[in-house]
């Protein structure tokens, strides 16, 4: 079974709108019939806070298999190159 992370930077949620809108395939489709484990989804994560964060840190370290990575949206690099706009786990 391929693994899937979706995280979302400075986006509209346009491209979760239309994953979760598709038809052929559907998105339950995807899961059920091409076995993709959705690790966590902005949406549809079950996850929270420091959960979520032990998840992501795993996938980053290779601990946790991760096939797909899908990134929705802008890296947002402001103010001034800081990255500030866009924190996760306190860090830009």
């Amino acid at each position: 079974m391929a693994t899937l992370l979706w995280l979302q930077g400075g986006a509209c949620s346009g491209n979760t709108m239309s994953f979760l809108n598709a038809e052929e395939p559907s998105a339950c489709d995807l899961v059920t019939d091409f076995g993709i484990d959705i690790l966590w989804h902005p949406s549809l994560g079950m996850e929270l806070g420091e959960a979520a964060q032990q998840l992501f840190y795993a996938c980053a370290r290779g601990e946790r298999q991760l096939d797909i990575f899908v990134f929705e949206g802008t890296v947002i690099l402001g103010p001034n190159g800081s990255g500030r706009y866009d924190m996760f786990a306190d860090r830009p």
